[in-house]
C-alpha cells in the first residue's frame, strides 16, 4: 500500500512538472510569434499599434485646398533618393515625405531619435509611434537604411484629405544588435500607405492611417 502511495504521489509530481513545462514552452513559442510580426510590423509597416483614419469634418475639395500658404514647405528628399529628383510643390504631398524621413530617422537611430516625429504628426500618432521607438531601444533593433517612396499624390475622400503612397523597405533592414536580420525573407518590400493629412497652423502633419503590402 505504502509503495502504491509512493507512486501515486510520484506520477502527480511528474505530471504536475511534465504540464508546467508543456506551458512554460507554449508561452515561448507565442512570444516568438508575437515578436516576429511585432518586428514585422515595425519595420515594414511602421506602425506598431494601428493607427486608424479617423473620420474628420473636411469632405470638399476646399479642404484640401486651403493648404497652408504662409509656409510652404520645401519637399524633403529620402537619404536614399537622388538629389536631382525633382521635388513637390504641394504641401500636402510634402507633409507625408516630411513624416516618412522622421520615421526612418528614429528606426535607424534604433528608437533614439523622436523629437523630430512631433513635428510632423499629431499627438495621437506620436504617442503610437513612441511605443514603436521603445520598443526598437528595448530589443536593440534598427534599420541600416531608409525606405524609398516610389510615388505619392493626394486624394480627398469622405473623411479628409488622404495621401496615397507606395514605398519600397529592401534598403530597409532591420537588425540586432549582432548586425543580424530579424525580418523574415518572405516579408513583401513593397507597401501602400493611406494616410490622412490635417492643417496645423502653417503646416500639414500626418494623422495615421493605413499600410498594407501592395505591389504597387
Amino acid at each position: 500500500m505504502r509503495v502504491a502511495t509512493l507512486h501515486g504521489q510520484c506520477r502527480t509530481a511528474y505530471t504536475a512538472r511534465w504540464a508546467a513545462r508543456r506551458h512554460e514552452r507554449r508561452g515561448r513559442a507565442q512570444q516568438e510569434v508575437l515578436d516576429t510580426m511585432r518586428m514585422r510590423n515595425l519595420a515594414v509597416a511602421a506602425t506598431l499599434i494601428p493607427v486608424l483614419l479617423v473620420p474628420g469634418c473636411g469632405t470638399d475639395a476646399g479642404v484640401a485646398n486651403a493648404a497652408p500658404a504662409a509656409q510652404k514647405a520645401a519637399r524633403p528628399s529620402l537619404a536614399d533618393q537622388a538629389a536631382a529628383e525633382a521635388g513637390s510643390d504641394d504641401p500636402v504631398v510634402n507633409a507625408y515625405y516630411a513624416y516618412r524621413i522622421a520615421l526612418d530617422a528614429m528606426m535607424r537611430s534604433g528608437g533614439g531619435r523622436t523629437t523630430q516625429l512631433q513635428q510632423v504628426m499629431t499627438p495621437k500618432m506620436y504617442q503610437a509611434i513612441s511605443a514603436q521607438a521603445k520598443y526598437f531601444r528595448t530589443k536593440k533593433l534598427h534599420n541600416t537604411g531608409t525606405t524609398k517612396v516610389l510615388w505619392a499624390q493626394r486624394t480627398i475622400a469622405s473623411n479628409g484629405v488622404i495621401v496615397s503612397a507606395c514605398y519600397d523597405t529592401s534598403a530597409a533592414r532591420t537588425v540586432n544588435s549582432r548586425g543580424h536580420s530579424v525580418l523574415p525573407n518572405t516579408t513583401p518590400t513593397r507597401w501602400l500607405d493611406q494616410m490622412r493629412v490635417l492643417p496645423q497652423q502653417s503646416r500639414w502633419i500626418v494623422d495615421g492611417g493605413t499600410t498594407t503590402p501592395d505591389a504597387c
